[in-house]
Parts: C-alpha cells; sequence; structure tokens
C-alpha cells in the first residue's frame, strides 16, 4: 500500500513511522523546509534553539515510548521555575506540592485554598482527568464552562491570575477565559507529580531521529512542498504538490485542521463540520542569543495576567538541564502573551523586539546590552485553543459519530492537547486506524 503523509510535525512523522512499521510504503510531504513543526530545534551561530516545545512531562508516556524505541535517551532536568510576583521572580519546581506551598509566587490565602480544596479535588476527580482520554472530563460534567469561571468561583482571582493564566498564556497559547475548566484541570492534574526530561540535542532531535529512521526504511520524505490539493475517491487518493499530482492507496493528515480544509474538496461533510469547529492561535517564539549567561538559578519564568502586555514567559536555555548554549554564553526564549500574539506575530521582527524587550528588561536587567543576536520563529496556527465544550467535541470523533472517508485519517495535537504527547498519540492513532481499514500487515 502507498500511503501519502501530509504534514512534518512530530504527528506526521510520528503517524509515517508507524505506518511503515505495518508494513505500508510512505511518501511524506512537508510545506517548510525543516521536519518537526512546534518541536523544531534552530542550530544558530553554535547555540541550540528549542523554538517550540521545550521539556517532556513524566505522564507523556507514549512520547517518551516512541524515543526509547528509536533510540533516544531522555535526561532528567531539575524542573525549576519561577512566577513573577511583586516586581520579582520567585523560585518553585514544578510538579512538587511543597514547592508550591513556600514559594512566594502566590498569596498565602490562595495557597492554603490549593491545598485544602483544589488538590482533593483533582485527587476526586482523577479517574476523569486522564491527559490521553480528554473526553472523559466532558463525561463528568467539567467542561462546560471556563477555567477563569470555575477558578473565580470554587477558588479566588488570584488563582487564575497568578497560577492559571501562566500556564495556559505562556504554553498553551490560551486565555483563562476562553479555556475549558476540564481541560485545564486535566492539565493541574498531571502536574501534580511530574518529572521533567528533556532530549540532550535539543526537542528537535525527535524529529531528526524519526526522518532518519524512515529514510533507512525507505521512505520518500519532501521538504519545502506544500500539498495544493487532496483528492479522495472510493479506492485512492490523489494529492497535488509542487505542481505535480501523485496517486496513492490513502492518506493521512497531519496539518493543521483549518489547513486540510482548504486542500481537500471529498472529505465528509459531518468530519467538514467537525473540523470547521477546530480553533487556533497565531503565535510565535523570540529569542535571544546572549554573550554572557543570564546569570537566574531557573529555566522558566511566567509572568501573572495583567502583569505584562506583550511577554507571557521567558525560558533561559542555559538552565534546562541540556547543553544547548556554548560555554560562557546565554540564550533568552520569550513567548507572547495570548492577547497580543496575533498582532505581533504580523509584525516585521524589529518591531517584536521592540515591543517585548523592555518588558523582559524588568524582570532580567542589563540583558539588552548583551544581545549577540535576535530570531523570530512563526507559526501561522500555532496551537488549538480548547474551549469550553472542546472534550465533549473530541468525545464525539473518538467515538466514531465522525464519518470517516475510507482512504483519509486524520492527525494532529487538538485530537488531544497542544503537546508533543498530543502530536505522538495522534499520530499513533490515525496510522493505527488507517491500517485496520486497509488491512495492513501488523
Amino acid at each position: 500500500m502507498r500511503i501519502a503523509v501530509l504534514g512534518g510535525g512530530l504527528s506526521g512523522l510520528t503517524a509515517a513511522y508507524a505506518l511503515q512499521k505495518a508494513g505500508a510504503s510512505v511518501t511524506l510531504f512537508e510545506s517548510s523546509d525543516h521536519l518537526g513543526g512546534r518541536a523544531f530545534t534552530d542550530e544558530l551561530d553554535g547555540f541550540r534553539v528549542d523554538t517550540g516545545a521545550q521539556l517532556v512531562g513524566s505522564m507523556y508516556s507514549r512520547f517518551r515510548k516512541l524515543m526509547a524505541e528509536i533510540g533516544l535517551d531522555l535526561v532528567r532536568v531539575p524542573g525549576r521555575d519561577a512566577l513573577w510576583r511583586d516586581g520579582r521572580a520567585h523560585e518553585v519546581v514544578y510538579g512538587s506540592v511543597a514547592s508550591m506551598a513556600t514559594s512566594g509566587g502566590l498569596p498565602f490565602f490562595t495557597k492554603m485554598k490549593l491545598g485544602a480544596s483544589y488538590v482533593p479535588f483533582l485527587t476526586r476527580h482523577g479517574r476523569s482527568l486522564d491527559l490521553h482520554a480528554p473526553e472523559k472530563a466532558a463525561a463528568a460534567g467539567l467542561d462546560s464552562e471556563t477555567i477563569a469561571a470555575w477558578g473565580g468561583r470554587e477558588m479566588d482571582e488570584t488563582f487564575v491570575k497568578a497560577l492559571v493564566y501562566p500556564q495556559l498564556g505562556a504554553y498553551y497559547g490560551a486565555r483563562p477565559e476562553e479555556t475549558s475548566a476540564g481541560f485545564y484541570h486535566i492539565l493541574a492534574r498531571g502536574g501534580m507529580d511530574v518529572t521533567l526530561f528533556a532530549l540532550p540535542g535539543g526537542m528537535g532531535s525527535a524529529a531528526i531521529r524519526l526522518h532518519e529512521t524512515l529514510q533507512q526504511n525507505g521512505a520518500d520524505i519532501r521538504t519545502g512542498v506544500g500539498v495544493e490539493r487532496l483528492s479522495l475517491s472510493i479506492d485512492s487518493a490523489a494529492v497535488v504538490a509542487g505542481g505535480s499530482e501523485y496517486q496513492f492507496d490513502a492518506a493521512l493528515s497531519a496539518v493543521p485542521a483549518p489547513v486540510l480544509l482548504e486542500i481537500a474538496a471529498e472529505i465528509p461533510a459531518d468530519l467538514r463540520e467537525w473540523l470547521g469547529a477546530v480553533r487556533y492561535r497565531a503565535s510565535f517564539s523570540l529569542a535571544l542569543l546572549l554573550d554572557r549567561p543570564v546569570g537566574a538559578r531557573y529555566f522558566g519564568l511566567s509572568f501573572p495576567q495583567g502583569a505584562t502586555r506583550y511577554v507571557a514567559a521567558v525560558g533561559i536555555a542555559e538552565n534546562k538541564g541540556v547543553p544547548l548554549v556554548p560555554s560562557g554564553k546565554g540564550l533568552l526564549l520569550a513567548l507572547p502573551t495570548p492577547e497580543s500574539s496575533e498582532a505581533l506575530a504580523e509584525m516585521e521582527s524589529r518591531e517584536i523586539v521592540e515591543r517585548m524587550l523592555p518588558e523582559i528588561l524588568r524582570a532580567i536587567p542589563g540583558i539588552d546590552k548583551n544581545i549577540l543576536r535576535a530570531r523570530v520563529y512563526r507559526w501561522r496556527d500555532g496551537s488549538p485553543i480548547f474551549f469550553p465544550g472542546y472534550l465533549a467535541h473530541l468525545g464525539a470523533f473518538r467515538a466514531g459519530s465522525v464519518k470517516m472517508h475510507p482512504r483519509l485519517a486524520i492527525a494532529g495535537d487538538y485530537l488531544y492537547a497542544p503537546s508533543v504527547e498530543g502530536a505522538v498519540s495522534s499520530g499513533l492513532d490515525a496510522a493505527a486506524s488507517l491500517a485496520r481499514r486497509l488491512q495492513l500487515a501488523n
């Protein structure tokens, strides 16, 4: 069987790898000049810049299993971050309830409520807060309101602004006012007891190794070749890419939902309607290469809602726990607030630096004199937004209520969570589904 995989992000690479293992002949099309999507490591003047995805949690079981299978070792890292409060950074170790309780990043009464109310709530609902089955949270009635509404009622406004917002804004490009309470509870439950890991060569090492494995086994990998049209019939799939048409037995789409809607014509109406409900927010990251280390001990610094206009978080790469930065140098990666990301993403790189740098300097003064180079990395379709009702939307897809074309499968982190675990899980699922339908050998 000849199968076209559309999209060379982590979900597409994972799907291609699984299909190849099942006996398929795979051709992968990726519109950009590199693979990995947001899990990309740029090599720049001796620095290795993780442009999007940063770290891996111990609950990312399918990603970790895949890395072991392709021979990549994950390294445990300190997980020391910081929350900005009252004009300074307060260190905290994520995954440690004790560290959260003692950190000055949250007021005393909010910390009391966390221990007395929120941690018991997460424990009580633990079976419904499953990263690998997010629809369970909808079935438990936790998907009908935003985490801002839930948190303001059940906890306090500081919980929303100082704890929920930094996590959602920095790592998922979303605001509490638009995010499903159930989705946030899933993230929080996973973070109660988590160990963090990194890939020694950067997160892009995963894409590089998958690419190497695919090519060694005969896959055709085409970067810089975007798919212009996907046509499906009862027994084949035709792909128009780079001005040429190619025939396949089936196709697996691992591009964002809006892109699939743009290029595909014959997908069933209810699948088209289902995909049309998926929302994205354009985003970017700003890397600042420095001629000296920053000097702080933590890796990530997150800002509470309202403290900044443009910067949601800053990562200090030399503190990640893996060697990505040359000795004696420093590397900052700034992530935008969800309120500003789409407008900033349309600006020239110089304008982005002009707006973000003053806010970075409030927390890390003086580094403007040490900047060697700045680079902006952009994603038109950044992270999917898990709005109230979206987990139920996923449940309909998983239950088979959405009619699929027999020659098409879909993958992407919008089918699980905006993370490397979501990308890998969706790629494995899509490959398994298509292999069953085409009766590929195991």
